[in-house]
């Protein structure tokens, strides 16, 4: 208990400084994309992108979902994502709680922040799989093309029919693994330097 009402030591207050800092520009620049799904076949050696920001959705979705029709999956809308309606507000709210902690200097504010992030993260990856497997196994059987029973790839590559598939994090959700990132790392250097002074 003690450990979590004490003060940060002033090298590790600077890294929640700076978590915050990264986080709490997702609210004022929630275009910044956080994943991108890349599709190629032999008619679209070009490329068709799909970009996912905190708000909304990107890229080719005309041509995307005009192929939907043709094999039974569901088009794809910013609508379909719940997540767009608070995603950047709660971005931000965690990277207030981080500022909060470094400016008032508690661990448990910081902490707090950290936990409340690490949470919404892997509820957003569960979330984004869970859309992922709905939109490749829910095809509707009146469909021209009978496809059969898939997932898209949550983050590498994928044989989809005679489509290759590429899912990648893109530079928002990088930033926002470095701010998590920077929870523990400021955890680690003060046990170090505990150990440190009490030799």
């Amino acid at each position: 208990m003690h450990y979590l009402i004490d003060r940060f030591a002033p090298a590790e207050r600077r890294l929640i400084w700076i978590a915050a800092l990264v986080l709490i520009p997702v609210f004022f620049f929630p275009v910044l994309p956080i994943w991108a799904m890349k599709l190629w076949a032999p008619q679209y050696r070009e490329g068709l992108t799909l970009t996912i920001c905190t708000n909304t959705i990107k890229g080719d979705l005309q041509s995307i979902n005009t192929l939907n029709h043709y094999v039974g999956m569901k088009h794809i809308t910013a609508d379909d994502f719940r997540e767009f309606r608070f995603m950047p507000q709660a971005l931000t709210l965690f990277g207030f709680l981080a500022l909060l902690g470094a400016l008032v200097n508690r661990r448990w504010l910081a902490i707090l922040g950290w936990l409340a992030f690490t949470g919404f993260a892997g509820f957003m990856f569960l979330d984004y799989a869970r859309w992922l497997y709905d939109y490749g196994h829910n095809l509707d059987p009146r469909a021209p093309i009978k496809l059969a029973l898939f997932t898209p790839p949550l983050i590498g590559w994928k044989q989809m029919a005679n489509f290759k598939v590429l899912s990648v994090p893109m530079p928002g959700t990088l930033l926002l693994g470095v701010a998590w990132l920077l929870g523990p790392l400021a955890i680690v250097l003060e046990m170090r330097d505990a150990k440190r002074a009490a030799r």
